[in-house]
């Protein structure tokens, strides 16, 4: 059994990377998979970045004056979805090495 936990939107970080491979399945032999990975790595840093700094909603605690800034999270397995590229990255660049 495998688990999926994320917040928001942040299981976009593994749909956007497979919707990118689609369009270069067609390469063959790892090619396509290597560069779909890294375009779709690409792509999810930029939406990842986009999502998570966003501008929150400022609180302030009426007893301490003190500033609270509440805004929402975007991630998967804990990480904020625009970290989670790196790993499409090295997945990528392992497959382009490793094409035929």
């Amino acid at each position: 059994m495998f688990f999926v936990i994320w917040q928001g939107w942040g299981l976009l970080a593994v749909v956007i990377p497979l919707l990118c491979v689609i369009p270069f399945a067609g390469l063959g032999n790892g090619l396509g998979l290597g560069v779909g990975l890294l375009l779709g790595a690409a792509v999810n840093a930029y939406v990842g970045h986009r999502m998570n700094n966003q501008p929150g909603k400022v609180y302030i605690d009426r007893d301490t004056g003190g500033e609270v800034v509440f805004r929402k999270k975007h991630t998967l397995f804990f990480v904020p979805m625009q970290y989670i590229s790196v790993l499409w990255v090295v997945m990528g660049i392992f497959m382009l090495l490793n094409a035929h």
